[in-house]
């Protein structure tokens, strides 16, 4: 049994050459003689988009100092081939989830492993440029740090709360710098959080004097505002208005609604104008205009498209429970509008 996987040596291979043939050989041989074989997607070239198929197992993954097992947004994988290439930051995909190789043991092992880590977000940002829209799987740590709020001396409560996100070192988030911001979470509510000083951790590197094989990205973000006239809230991009936008020679700095306070007083109608901004001067364009969600009830209001930049809506019984979301859609670039259906005073 035993010599079925030891391969004829070579006259002039050392001892160790011969065990680690040997070893090689048991592994490929006993690989498949397991419950948790599976057919994954493992990125080829770092950065690319790019993944081919591979055939690997899939297991629990382990605490390093603790050695107790971790939750299922972690898992080990192994691969038949020992001289197989894993770092830090190789992404995989499985199981309807991009995941981001985590943490190695294989320097000096006869293994080819590695802990991944599940991405459970994507952030979105413009290129420097303006001409492209970059998205990146990342990893969200579960808890928000410093989220105990500060009462000021007029009672008002400030956002305070910070998170680290780690997501993949490749030429597109090496774009990312010191105060970028980024809107995370979905239409109904929209967070953004911005990239503190001193938060970019890019430097961990794997070989000790190539700056260049740190492939793990640590962000650190601390809470910030949504900004309705420049973040895209449809799509999830902070900024978008603020770049050029694909396709159009000039510079959109905002989506703009007038009257801007978007209160309506219960009986009283308001007609809307929205046009596309470059600094001060309007930019032609259109849109259309539709009920972003379906939080309010119909019997509260009407709502009317009057033409391409103009729609009208009338608050015909107050409702306070949630606003009226009008998503504003045009070639180049979207925002919603929030509409408050007050009382009569």
């Amino acid at each position: 049994m035993g010599l079925k996987y030891y391969p004829m040596p070579n006259e002039n291979m050392s001892a160790s050459a011969v065990l680690i043939d040997h070893f090689q050989a048991s592994v490929v041989d006993l690989f498949d003689v397991s419950s948790d074989i599976y057919y994954i997607e493992e990125e080829n070239i770092i950065g690319s988009g790019s993944f081919v198929t591979s055939k690997v197992r899939i297991t629990s993954a382990l605490d390093v100092l603790t050695q107790t097992r971790l939750g299922d947004d972690f898992k080990r994988i192994l691969f038949p081939d020992i001289t197989h290439e894993v770092f830090v930051g190789k992404k995989y995909v499985f199981s309807d989830n991009t995941w981001i190789g985590w943490n190695l043991e294989n320097i000096k092992t006869l293994t080819s492993s590695l802990t991944v880590r599940r991405c459970n977000n994507v952030l979105r940002w413009m290129s420097i440029s303006g001409s492209s829209v970059y998205s990146e799987p990342c990893a969200i740590e579960y808890e928000i740090a410093g989220t105990d709020n500060n009462m000021s001396s007029d009672n008002l409560v400030t956002p305070n709360g910070a998170i680290k996100v780690y997501l993949q070192q490749n030429s597109k988030t090496s774009t990312i710098t010191e105060n970028r911001r980024f809107i995370i979470g979905n239409q109904n509510k929209w967070v953004a959080f911005r990239v503190a000083g001193g938060g970019i951790r890019n430097f961990l590197n794997t070989s000790t004097y190539d700056n260049n094989s740190s492939k793990l990205l640590e962000l650190k973000m601390e809470i910030d505002y949504v900004n309705e006239s420049l973040d895209d809230l449809v799509n999830g991009i902070a900024d978008r208005y603020l770049y050029i936008t694909s396709g159009s020679s000039s510079a959109v700095s905002a989506i703009v609604v007038n009257p801007n306070n978007g209160e309506i007083l219960e009986g009283e109608s308001q007609t809307f104008d929205v046009r596309y901004y470059s600094g001060s001067s309007i930019i032609s364009g259109s849109f259309v205009f539709s009920i972003a969600d379906n939080n309010v009830p119909q019997q509260y209001y009407d709502f009317s498209v009057l033409s391409d930049n103009t729609f009208k809506v009338d608050n015909t019984e107050m409702y306070l429970d949630y606003p009226l979301n009008i998503l504003c859609s045009g070639s180049s670039g979207s925002r919603i509008f929030e509409i408050s259906l007050l009382g009569r005073w």
